[in-house]
């Protein structure tokens, strides 16, 4: 079987410092000879909340309490009040500098190109002016929660930014991993979509076949993450029965499970939900039903998003996993020129900064109401990997690596509308100790 090498070893090597006979040795162990365990983070989307208007209050006033003390306590943002003091206090900001953090609850252009914000905190709400040459002038979405350094004008209200500040994970940041870890690695895909007629079976059974041979990154994958969409689902869209194999949802997670079970004994599957599976909808998306939980016999179910630890060292200090179905890039695509399906690992980039999944609230991707947001990044992950998008990256970002996890359904009619290709029958391959990786292509060349 031909293997892509994620990046290119000359690359990860100068970035990571290893000497690429370690990278080697790491490749060479064999998953079956390590007992390392792996667990899960707190449940997501299991409230019983009912959407009312106090409960949708609650989760971004959770939203703004939790980025507020990462931008003071990871980022040294030191806010001079609250929103009402500082308006209050207008007439000193006008010749000197005042920080503010606040939500952003609405945007808006200007005849010269910039953005008009309000920004708003429990105590009351500011203009905000961003220039268009101001980076953040592209990528700041509704509900946003930044902070802002500027003056006031001489008149009136309106709050002129010289700095937009997100809670972005620090340059300084390491993921886990190295030496100190296990030589084995971690396989991800995502949107397999069995039970669609554009399931791609062969391809899938082909990397079954290569899973149980004795190629040595084979051997050394521990964990197969599966970052949702697993099946096809019923009724995701309107005609979608004419494109499926199998009418019956249980049935579809019947097929799923069995081919699951030809995985070989030492890889571990987890598997998360997407948007096709038989959850809700909205996000924060619990793990599915337990009737459909049981028909699988050794995978570890989760919600999504989901916090994966492995603890493949010492067992107080694991490596951290986030897994994201990834609907929240839809939200992105169209507000931000440089984000595209073909390239959402610029998406990614931006949740990183945002230090949120998908901050939109009424937008394409719709949302939870929680007690607690779940969607914020309260930590930055050692990995971090979605799907959804059908596409397929390997990036890394202020020390972190970005998966965008290749599916394996060929293409629908939407998509053949759109003219959209995608990058099919790629397993991407992670290893903790080298922190590298690989690709390996199931489709046809």
């Amino acid at each position: 079987m031909k293997e892509i090498r994620g990046w290119g070893p000359t690359r990860i090597h100068k970035e990571l410092a290893i000497d690429p006979s370690l990278i080697a040795k790491s490749w060479q162990a064999e998953a079956k000879d390590y007992t390392g365990d792996l667990t899960t983070g707190v449940s997501v989307g299991e409230t019983d909340q009912t959407g009312k208007m106090e409960d949708i209050i609650n989760l971004f006033q959770n939203r703004l309490e939790v980025i507020e003390k990462i931008l003071r306590e990871e980022l040294g943002f030191h806010k001079f009040g609250d929103i009402r003091e500082v308006l209050k206090n207008r007439n000193r900001f006008v010749r000197n500098q005042v920080a503010v953090i606040g939500l952003v609850t609405e945007i808006r252009r200007s005849r010269s190109g910039g953005r008009i914000v309000e920004l708003e905190d429990r105590t009351g709400v500011m203009t905000v002016f961003i220039r268009k040459d101001d980076p953040a002038a592209g990528t700041l979405v509704t509900d946003d929660v930044v902070g802002v350094v500027g003056n006031f004008a001489q008149e009136g209200d309106m709050f002129f930014c010289n700095r937009v500040q997100y809670p972005e994970i620090l340059h300084t940041h390491q993921n886990r991993g190295g030496l100190d870890f296990d030589p084995v690695s971690v396989a991800f895909a995502s949107d397999i979509h069995m039970g669609s007629k554009q399931f791609l079976e062969k391809d899938w059974d082909k990397m079954m076949a290569w899973m149980n041979s004795d190629d040595e990154t084979a051997k050394n994958i521990k964990y197969f993450v599966l970052s949702g969409d697993v099946v096809d689902g019923v009724g995701v869209y309107p005609g979608h029965d004419k494109n499926l194999t199998m009418l019956d949802v249980y049935d579809q997670y019947e097929f799923c499970a069995r081919k699951l079970d030809e995985l070989p004994d030492h890889i571990t599957p987890v598997i998360l939900p997407g948007n096709h599976d038989a959850v809700r909808p909205a996000e924060p998306q619990p793990m599915l039903e337990p009737l459909i939980r049981q028909r699988f016999n050794s995978a570890v179910h989760t919600g999504n998003p989901a916090r994966i630890y492995l603890d493949h060292a010492d067992e107080s200090d694991p490596f951290e996993i986030l897994s994201y179905h990834g609907k929240g890039i839809d939200d992105m695509v169209p507000r931000m020129a440089h984000v595209t399906y073909e390239a959402p690992a610029e998406a990614m980039k931006e949740m990183m900064k945002k230090r949120h999944l998908a901050p939109m609230w009424g937008e394409r991707n719709a949302l939870s109401p929680e007690i607690e947001d779940q969607m914020i990044i309260r930590d930055a992950p050692d990995l971090f990997v979605t799907g959804h998008t059908h596409a397929h990256q390997v990036e890394w970002h202020r020390g972190t690596p970005l998966i965008v996890s290749s599916t394996f359904q060929g293409e629908t009619d939407f998509m053949q509308m759109l003219g959209y290709q995608a990058k099919k029958s790629l397993l991407t391959v992670y290893n903790l100790q080298s922190r590298s990786t690989r690709v390996i292509p199931f489709g046809d060349p």
